[in-house]
């Protein structure tokens, strides 16, 4: 898988879990501060980072057959819109809460 194909999978999961079609829940972590990392119906890991009981970003994400790019690299060369979009992607709505059980 390119990176770019991680990054549509990663957005069409992203996608499913705001619809509906995919659920979530969480592995480990605590909402109100850290990393709280998540499984998906459809295998994904997803870690987000928790500011104080609120979403702030996705610190990584884990496809189903264990690939996975750095949504942070270390390079500045290798940064790009689509990491940068889904690294700071929030869950629409109140999405935050009633799916992800954060508290804001």
């Amino acid at each position: 898988m390119t990176r770019e194909e991680f990054i549509d999978a990663a957005f069409a999961e992203l996608r499913r879990i705001e619809s509906g079609q995919a659920t979530v829940h969480m592995v480990e972590g605590d909402v109100l501060i850290g990393k709280v990392r998540y499984r998906t119906s459809e295998g994904w890991t997803i870690v987000v980072f928790s500011d104080g009981d609120a979403w702030d970003y996705i610190d990584s994400m884990t496809a189903p057959t264990g690939e996975q790019f750095p949504l942070w690299p270390e390079n500045q060369a290798q940064d790009s819109e689509e990491l940068a979009m889904l690294r700071t992607y929030h869950p629409p709505g109140n999405q935050a809460t009633t799916i992800w059980g954060f508290l804001a």
